[in-house]
């Protein structure tokens, strides 16, 4: 087995995902070699095209678990980046070389699947992907300097558990990276330290130049007053923003006054910051960013701040109680008819909910730590953060039982009773879906488990972030709701029922509970079927006859089709697309 040097660990932890998109994607073809050991297996890569493998081919190490294969033997299933192992060898007429830079590896495989219309992207994205592995070293670094977290630890400590990012997000090859628009200047590794807790700057600019929704004044008044800061003015505002931003703004918005600053720690997101907690401050500060972190520009658009009280309000009625909102209460955007302007200015206040836990007793953590495993060497411990809160999790029938419920009845409120973690994340998620058609972007880095400290066991989630959700606006109109603030052409309103049961599979399945089977040992031991079987019982509560909701027959046959959606993130960069989603069917993961 291979050790790995620091640098190297983190190389290959951006080569990893970079392979398995790769295939994943179709952009070539995979097979198995056959085995020299018990566990693990050589796995080659090649193009398409009619040219003999030996004169282009990768090789790299794999796990071959749970892995499908064709007639052909070729892999025809997920790949998940945690199945690979080094080396990596590049194969170039009957030549071989280890290596392990993505970047480098990005360009050699590059002609497989290149078109004239994607050329221009060969070195762009071949950098971005060397930014990543730059930037997972000092995260390494990072991880070597996290206190010991425990139930007790403030939630802003667990934020910064997510050292290798999503282990099976599909955004996850460019897991790290931290690319800058102009005039921005482009961040070196080092300064990952100074993001975590960066500075904020006051800006007081015209009132004419952004728009504003929700009480934004009043509820920051009492922040400006603890710092010191003069409030805003008949013909000025006072608007938070980072530091780091400040050149992009200033290059879109004149007559900009800085009137103070502060200090803050930023979340896993690294735009949105919680402030120091003597100042009282009852919100978060989610702030527009132009740069590049994973496979979207950090800045927050105008659909997306002025919409967020109305979609808070609708949400908090039509959500179970168990599932808390991070409310967004109040924003301001820049005023631009081009929202590609405005965005760059943006600032939204969202509910910090730590002061309600604490209240009652709980934790929250951001649900991705538990999905996070230690880095060594190269080879990750076994040990999950759900092994170490909960102690009795550390044998498989004991993950199991943690991991869905040890009742089997969830017909009334008692379904609670044993605390289990799939059995409370589906009944709080799909219910929404089904009845009202709306699709939580809930996956690990939108959503905090609460955690009860005496007891130990969970007692529900919180889920945040509206800029990604999806709701069916035909279903919700039926019932008498509608949305009046979000300005045309946004993306979370759709009349397309299955493009929202195609983003909850990509958030909660493939992502979110994807993360947790494999942290926890159990996709080849049953983790899919415990989640088979809490979805059957959610939607069809009875056991047999009409579902709970409106749609949940078809969502159930939806979510248990042979093959499932699966968001093509290479492809999209390649083609220059955000919004625009590009996929591919693969084998569902939840028959496996």
């Amino acid at each position: 087995m291979s050790i790995l040097s620091q640098p190297e660990v983190a190389r290959f932890e951006t080569t990893r995902r970079l392979l398995s998109h790769l295939v994943n994607e179709g952009l070539c073809a995979a097979y198995l070699e056959s085995a020299d050991t018990e566990q693990l297996q050589w796995m080659r890569l090649v193009s398409f095209t009619s040219q003999p493998p030996e004169h282009s081919m990768v090789k790299v190490r794999i796990e071959p678990a749970q892995l499908g294969l064709n007639e052909n033997g070729q892999v025809n299933s997920l790949l998940r980046p945690c199945q690979l192992r080094p080396p990596v060898l590049l194969f170039e007429n009957l030549q071989s070389r280890p290596e392990l830079d993505p970047g480098v590896i990005f360009q050699f495989v590059f002609p497989w699947f290149a078109q004239p219309e994607i050329e221009s992207m060969r070195d762009a994205i071949a950098q971005e992907l060397q930014n990543a592995s730059a930037n997972q070293e000092t995260w390494l670094d990072v991880a070597a300097q996290l206190p010991p977290l425990a139930l007790m630890s403030p939630a802003i400590e667990w934020e910064r558990t997510l050292v290798t990012g999503h282990p099976t997000h599909p955004a996850s090859k460019l897991h790290k990276t931290l690319y800058t628009q102009p005039p921005l200047p482009q961040i070196q590794p080092a300064q990952i330290w100074d993001m975590l807790s960066p500075q904020v700057t006051f800006l007081s600019v015209p009132r004419s130049q952004v728009r504003v929704s929700g009480p934004f004044e009043n509820l920051l008044s009492s922040l400006l007053t603890k710092l010191d800061i003069p409030n805003s003015s008949e013909d000025r505002i006072i608007v938070p923003s980072l530091a780091q931003q400040s050149p992009s703004i200033l290059s879109r918005f004149h007559d900009v006054q800085i009137v103070g600053s502060e200090r803050a720690s930023a979340q896993a997101s690294m735009r949105t910051l919680t402030l120091r907690p003597e100042l009282n401050f009852k919100y978060h500060l989610k702030l527009s960013l132009a740069c590049q972190i994973t496979s979207a520009l950090r800045t927050i658009t105008p659909w997306t701040a002025l919409g967020g009280a109305e979609v808070s309000a609708l949400l908090e009625k039509l959500l179970p109680p168990d599932m808390w909102l991070f409310k967004e209460v109040a924003a301001v955007t820049g005023a631009q008819e081009d929202f590609n302007d405005a965005k760059h200015f943006s600032c939204i206040l969202r509910e910090d909910l730590e002061l309600r836990a604490n209240t009652q007793g709980e934790s929250l953590i951001i649900a991705s730590a538990f999905s996070q495993l230690p880095v060594t060497g190269f080879e990750k411990e076994t040990t999950a953060h759900p092994e170490a809160l909960f102690p009795p999790a550390n044998e498989q029938r004991e993950k199991k039982e943690w991991f869905r419920s040890a009742q089997s009845h969830y017909r009334t409120s008692s379904y609670f009773g044993s605390r289990c973690y799939i059995s409370i994340l589906l009944n709080l998620t799909l219910p929404p879906l089904v009845n009202h058609g709306i699709g939580l972007e809930a996956h690990g880095q939108n959503t905090c488990v609460r955690i009860c400290r005496a007891s130990r066991t969970i007692k529900g989630f919180a889920v945040r972030d509206f800029g990604g959700i999806r709701l069916h606006m035909p279903t919700l109109r039926s019932q008498g709701y509608d949305l009046h603030t979000i300005p045309p052409g946004a993306a979370t309103t759709t009349d397309d029922l299955h493009d929202v049961w195609s983003k909850v599979h990509h958030y909660l399945f493939q992502n979110h509970i994807g993360q947790l089977v494999v942290a926890l040992g159990l996709e080849e031991d049953g983790g899919w079927g415990v989640v088979r079987d809490e979805v059957r019982r959610v939607l069809f509560p009875s056991g047999r006859g009409k579902g709970c909701g409106l749609h949940a027959e078809g969502l159930y046959g939806f979510l248990m089709e042979e093959t499932m959606p699966f968001k093509c993130f290479l492809r999209m960069r390649m083609e220059g697309k955000y919004r625009d989603y590009v996929e591919r069917r693969l084998p569902n993961v939840l028959l496996y």
